[in-house]
C-alpha cells in the first residue's frame, strides 16, 4: 500500500487568484468545488492521487495523497515548466508544493520569482522575505526580492538588497544589471554606468544590460553612444521585447538629431508635399486607416537612419523607407488628429508645405 501524505491549511491561507474567486466566496459551494478541484488536479499533474475536504468548523483544507506510478518529484516538474518559459503553468504546481514545505528554500526561490516574472511581484515579496528569513545570505534571493520591490516603485529597498547580494558576490550578472536599471530608475544614470560596464565585462552579450547601458548613456546626453549598443542588441536579435525597445529607441535618438538640426530637411519636405498631394485623392477614413496601420507598423520599430524602402502597407502600393513612412503618417494624423502627438516632430517641416483648403 502507497504511503499516505497529507497537510492543511487555512482558507485563509488559499490564494483565491489560483481559482479566480473573491473574499466574499469563501466557505460557499462554489469555493469548496473550485479548490477541491485545483488541488486534484495539481496532484494529478505530478502523478499524485489526492483526496480534498474543506472543513467548515475548522476553516481548514485537509489534503491526504498518496503517489501513484507514474510520481514525478513536483518540484522537478515544476522546474522543468519555468525552464521552458511556462510561467503561468509553474505558478500553481509551485504554490501547492509550497504548502506541503513551507521552509523548502528552492520552492520559495522558485516561487517568489515565478510570481515577479508573471507581473505579480506584490505576492513574490513576502515569499522571498519568508527565503531571507531562513537563509538571510542566499544570494539570488536577495536579487530577487531587490527586483520584486523595484517593480513596485521601491527602488531604495531594493537597492539595498541589490547591493547587499554584491557584497556576498560581486560579480553577479544578474545581480549588476539589475543594480545599474535601479540607479537609471532612481535618477542616478552616472552611478549606473560603470556597475552596467562591470556587468558587460563578464556578460559582453547580454542583452538587459547592453539595454541598460544605453539608457544610461542616453541620460548622460551621449546619443551617438547609446545608439552603437541599441545596435548591437538588434544585431543580437534575442529576445523580442528587448529588440524592440531598442528599436524604438535608435528612432527617438534619429527624431531628437533631426529636431537638433536647426535646418528644414529637403527629404522631408518632399515626403510631407507628396503625401499631401496623394491625400488629395483620397477620402478621411482611409487617410486615417493609412496613419494608423503606419502607428501600428511603427510598434515593431521604423529604423527611420536608413534610407532604403523595405516597408510595404495593405493601404498603399509599393515599397518605403522608415522616414518616408514617418512623414506619411505625421501627415495623415494632421489630417484626422491635428493635437496627436505621434513622437516624431516634423512641424517646421510641416508649416512649409502647402497644405490645400
Amino acid at each position: 500500500m502507497s504511503q499516505e501524505y497529507s497537510f492543511s491549511l487555512p482558507y485563509s491561507a488559499f490564494d483565491l487568484d489560483l481559482i479566480g474567486l473573491t473574499a466574499a466566496d469563501v466557505g460557499s459551494s462554489e469555493f469548496i468545488e473550485r479548490v477541491s478541484e485545483f488541488l486534484a488536479g495539481q496532484f494529478a499533474t505530478f502523478g499524485g492521487l489526492a483526496r480534498i475536504v474543506c472543513n467548515d468548523q475548522s476553516h481548514t483544507i485537509d489534503v491526504r495523497w498518496t503517489r501513484n506510478a507514474n510520481f514525478r518529484e513536483p518540484r522537478d516538474f515544476a522546474l522543468e515548466l519555468l525552464r521552458s518559459g511556462k510561467i503561468g503553468e509553474a505558478i500553481p504546481l509551485l504554490w501547492t508544493v509550497h504548502q506541503q514545505q513551507p521552509r523548502d528554500v528552492s520552492v520559495l526561490f522558485n516561487l517568489g520569482v515565478a510570481w515577479s516574472e508573471h507581473g505579480q511581484p506584490d505576492k513574490a515579496i513576502p515569499i522571498l522575505r519568508q527565503l531571507l528569513e531562513i537563509e538571510p545570505h542566499h544570494v539570488h534571493g536577495l536579487v530577487a526580492l531587490g527586483v520584486a520591490l523595484i517593480r513596485i516603485q521601491q527602488a531604495p529597498e531594493g537597492e539595498l538588497l541589490l547591493r547587499r547580494a554584491l557584497r556576498l558576490e560581486p560579480r553577479n550578472l544578474w545581480a549588476l544589471r539589475n543594480l545599474g536599471g535601479c540607479l537609471l530608475q532612481l535618477g542616478r544614470a552616472a552611478e549606473a554606468l560603470p556597475v552596467l560596464q562591470t556587468a558587460l565585462e563578464i556578460g559582453p552579450q547580454d542583452p538587459q544590460t547592453l539595454l541598460g547601458m544605453g539608457q544610461s548613456l542616453e541620460a548622460l546626453n551621449r546619443s551617438d553612444d547609446a545608439d552603437d549598443y541599441y545596435q548591437r542588441i538588434i544585431r543580437l536579435g534575442t529576445p523580442e521585447p528587448v529588440v524592440e525597445l531598442a528599436k524604438e529607441r535608435r528612432s527617438a535618438i534619429a527624431a531628437h538629431r533631426m529636431r537638433s538640426a536647426g535646418e528644414l530637411r529637403p527629404d522631408v519636405l518632399m515626403y510631407l508635399t507628396g503625401a499631401v498631394e496623394r491625400f488629395a485623392d483620397m477620402s478621411l477614413d482611409q487617410i486615417q486607416a493609412l496613419g494608423i496601420e503606419i502607428a501600428i507598423l511603427g510598434q515593431t520599430g521604423l529604423d527611420i537612419n536608413d534610407p532604403e524602402p523595405k516597408y510595404t502597407l495593405r493601404s498603399l502600393p509599393g515599397t518605403f523607407s522608415g522616414l518616408h513612412l514617418c512623414c506619411l503618417m505625421y501627415a495623415a494624423f494632421k489630417k484626422f488628429a491635428p493635437a496627436q502627438d505621434v513622437g516624431i516632430d516634423f512641424s517646421r517641416e510641416w508649416m512649409q508645405v502647402n497644405v490645400p483648403k
